[in-house]
């Protein structure tokens, strides 16, 4: 028997089927998953991090099938663009924007007793949204019930105070409580979070409109993250639309691997 090691320190036991079920929802046959799930299953030993697990099986599947083994890192992605939770703040912005909001990052509002910093301000349809973004870089977590009543206290503050918003909207790359989940059905907030809702979860708004992170790359750096994010490059189209020439004098790279680097990304894109 091996057991895994979560990231809240929690133990539990190697599932062969979770990581058959993960590889397939990313789009792997069920051969390709089951006989991936093996190696992997071959190589792990006991005590090691769940992380681990999953990058060793994302490494194998990259090998076959570079489409799935995209989708199936997508959630390594997102948490390769912190440690701080702004670019994916900026990150979040880009995809509502993508779905056709209209939107604002990083304002400052005030409230009936404090002043508020926004991480988005989504407008569509006559609906204003005071969007809440709660980030981890880390496997293991799950944003719950305290973010949830965080985000209406702040959202109740600011209409206290005349605000536009209508609703709240609290947005997270990790899975969400029952509890959260429950609280914002009772007070009409939207929730986004890994795999909830059923439908325009966070997985599906990014697929939907192909808006991968850059750090859906194998091979970038956190220095070349940071340049590429710093210079508004946060997702696979705002570096494919470029010329190989600018992203090397942005990015203080060689046209070379810039090139190398276009062209990983359209590998990546669907056909048009």
């Amino acid at each position: 028997m091996v057991w895994v090691l979560k990231h809240s320190g929690e133990r539990e036991e190697f599932d062969l089927n979770k990581v058959t079920y993960a590889l397939m929802r990313s789009g792997a046959s069920k051969k390709l998953a089951e006989d991936i799930a093996e190696t992997v299953k071959s190589q792990i030993y006991d005590g090691i991090a769940t992380g681990k697990v999953y990058k060793i099986a994302f490494d194998i599947l990259h090998k076959y099938d570079l489409s799935s083994a995209t989708r199936f890192g997508l959630k390594l992605a997102i948490m390769r663009m912190g440690p701080s939770g702004y670019p994916f703040e900026k990150y979040v912005a880009r995809i509502l924007a993508e779905h056709g909001y209209t939107t604002k990052t990083n304002q400052f509002l005030s409230g009936c007793d404090v002043e508020h910093e926004i991480d988005v301000i989504a407008e569509k349809e006559g609906k204003v949204y005071m969007v809440e973004c709660k980030y981890h870089n880390q496997f293991g977590f799950a944003s719950g019930l305290k973010e949830a009543m965080y985000t209406y206290a702040r959202f109740m503050d600011l209409r206290d105070a005349g605000s536009d918003f209508t609703h709240p909207w609290l947005v997270t790359n990790t899975k969400i409580t029952e509890d959260a989940i429950n609280y914002g059905l009772g007070k009409q907030m939207k929730l986004t979070a890994w795999g909830h809702p059923e439908t325009e979860n966070l997985q599906q708004l990014i697929e939907g409109e192909i808006m991968y992170p850059v750090t859906i790359l194998r091979h970038i750096d956190d220095k070349l993250k940071n340049k590429l994010m710093d210079n508004g490059f946060i997702t696979v189209k705002d570096i494919v639309k470029c010329r190989p020439e600018e992203i090397a004098d942005i990015a203080s790279i060689s046209v070379k691997a810039a090139r190398k680097m276009t062209q990983e990304l359209l590998d990546i894109l669907p056909p048009k």
